[in-house]
């Protein structure tokens, strides 16, 4: 699984903003950060920031600039600012199973730190459930798996923390990733898997957003999952968030089988 930086952080190098000789215009650091805290919270800006610290194998030198966002508009606002400036940008989750060389980053490490889970059951099934107590001598035609629940999930949460979730909401499905490190966009893109599941075998839908700041939603299919890879392994989009179908179940059982797993 381990991987150096090339393949598992996003890195673009945008040569938009071009003079009228030709050359391409560069800027300079402080410019940058005069320009940052116009569009992103100060206290989410890091100068030369070690990148040790944001990394699992705690290795690499400093990146010029990190900046952490929390919301899908301040995602457009550094696409746009360093489309226009040429600046280099490094997308990153976790930082999970990726190597940095002593000499850091250039450019803009940009942390992805999308939150947010939301629970939602299908809503055939509650039609379904609400026919069947009107209609219960008819119940013996419905088919439908009444188990089954919606998870929506930001591209920044952490696995182990979306699984600790689910078993406290007793939803099972995620078992078998609830030890893998990383966020959950990183598992999306890399079609990270253990114990013979992999992320594809739970994924509806997923959203993400292009160089242009273009939002899309696409399927499971067209999502192109292999093993270990996806669509967005081409490091040209970057997930803001999954759809997940997974199953209400029993809480004891779910904890066992992470226990299970957790002792492999």
């Amino acid at each position: 699984l381990y991987c150096i930086i090339a393949k598992k952080m996003i890195k673009f190098n945008l040569l938009n903003t071009i003079l009228e000789e030709g050359e391409v215009k560069k800027m300079k650091n402080e410019e940058i950060f005069n320009e940052l805290i116009k569009i992103i919270q100060p206290s989410n800006i890091k100068v030369n920031e070690s990148m040790k610290k944001h990394t699992t194998f705690k290795i690499g030198g400093n990146a010029d600039f990190f900046v952490t966002v929390r919301t899908i508009e301040e995602i457009k606002n550094i696409l746009e600012f360093v489309k226009q400036n040429n600046i280099e940008l490094t997308v990153l989750g976790n930082g999970s199973n990726i190597l940095v060389t002593d000499k850091g980053i250039r450019g803009i490490v940009l942390k992805i730190d999308l939150q947010g889970i939301e629970i939602q059951k299908k809503e055939e099934d509650v039609a379904m459930q609400l026919t069947e107590t009107m209609v219960a001598e008819e119940t013996e035609v419905y088919s439908y798996n009444y188990n089954q629940v919606f998870v929506t999930v930001g591209a920044g949460v952490k696995m182990g923390n979306l699984a600790q979730i689910l078993l406290k909401e007793e939803i099972e499905g995620f078992e078998f990733a609830a030890g893998i490190p990383g966020t959950i966009g990183g598992a999306i893109r890399m079609n990270a898997g253990a114990y013979g599941k992999e992320m594809k075998d739970i994924v509806l839908e997923t959203t993400y957003i292009d160089m242009d700041g273009n939002i899309y939603t696409i399927s499971n299919n067209e999502q192109k999952f292999e093993y270990r890879k996806s669509i967005f392994s081409n490091d040209k989009f970057i997930i803001l968030s999954t759809k997940l179908i997974l199953n209400y179940g029993i809480r004891e059982k779910i904890k066992e089988k992470m226990s299970q797993y957790a002792r492999k």
